[in-house]
């Protein structure tokens, strides 16, 4: 061997440590001659948000965990995209995303910052509280009901963007919002709560499937739709559901009414999002670019 070729090779291998040693990724070159760009929106996210991960130069296909949890890619314009749910309840900290890129995988650090929201101290009539044996017994079996919705891995059925499904309202109660009750900490709110009249239409904000239709204790009338890829819509206190179990909708539908049913003190919309079971502030979804 020629001692050039030993310089070369000693060189490359001395390249090599160095971007193994910088982390850096040993991608082949992407679509565009580049090596796969990996883009966090927002690059500071907080329990209750949802991150979207975009990745550009690549022609796929990608696949991906986000602390171990599956995470969906979907070409989009020039990229593919997936949406992360991050919980309300998650602890700030480090967590991993692991993207397989052609075959090729690596891995990398998010940071969850931590996130305040409101605090609302309530004073209730004792008998606004405190439930029955009866009543806590029928809200803890529907707790465990729709629970069992979240874990479920679905085909995709949304299209494009998601959209208001009562637009224009002004919301009463935002996502959240920690309540102490009678100087009790009860649970902080997942979803907002929308003002409007009792009667008025609410459209569902993409395509997906009924997957719970019926009265529960706390939601009254209530529908929850599966859009597919783990995100979840649901829509609480409804004077009138529109749909049954199972059935499919497209974006737009009109699938229920706004009521006053379950434990509410008036006519509104309670809209709430799961994103791979995650609880999150639904406004993020309908002000993702998806497209």
């Amino acid at each position: 061997m020629r001692i050039a070729d030993r310089g070369m090779r000693k060189n490359g291998k001395i390249f090599l440590l160095i971007l193994c040693l910088m982390g850096l990724p040993l991608f082949a070159q992407g679509a565009a001659g580049r090596a796969p760009e990996i883009v966090l929106s927002p690059k500071k996210a907080g329990p209750g948000d949802i991150l979207l991960i975009t990745v550009k130069n690549e022609d796929g296909p990608i696949e991906g965990t986000f602390n171990g949890k599956k995470i969906f890619f979907n070409p989009s314009k020039n990229s593919y995209k997936a949406v992360v749910g991050i919980d309300l309840n998650a602890e700030p900290g480090r967590y991993t995303l692991e993207l397989t890129i052609n075959g090729r995988t690596t891995s990398r650090g998010v940071t969850i910052v931590k996130k305040k929201y409101p605090l609302q101290r309530l004073k209730l009539p004792e008998d606004k509280v405190t439930l029955s044996p009866e009543n806590e017994a029928r809200a803890e079996r529907e707790q465990k009901e729709m629970a069992a919705i979240w874990p479920v891995e679905s085909v995709r059925d949304w299209n494009g963007n998601f959209s208001d499904p009562l637009p224009g309202k002004e919301i009463t109660t935002f996502f959240g919002m920690r309540r102490i009750i009678n100087n009790i900490p009860k649970n902080p709110h997942t979803g907002v709560d929308l003002s409007a009249e009792e009667g008025e239409p609410v459209h569902a904000p993409n395509d997906g499937v009924a997957v719970l239709v019926e009265e529960q204790f706390f939601s009254g009338n209530s529908v929850v739709l599966d859009h597919g890829q783990g995100i979840h819509t649901m829509f609480f206190h409804l004077s009138k559901v529109n749909v049954h179990p199972g059935q499919a909708v497209r974006k737009g539908d009109i699938i229920g009414f706004v009521g006053s049913t379950g434990r509410v003190t008036g006519a509104c919309l309670h809209w709430g999002v799961r994103v791979q079971g995650a609880r999150v502030d639904p406004l993020e979804l309908i002000h993702l670019n998806l497209e």
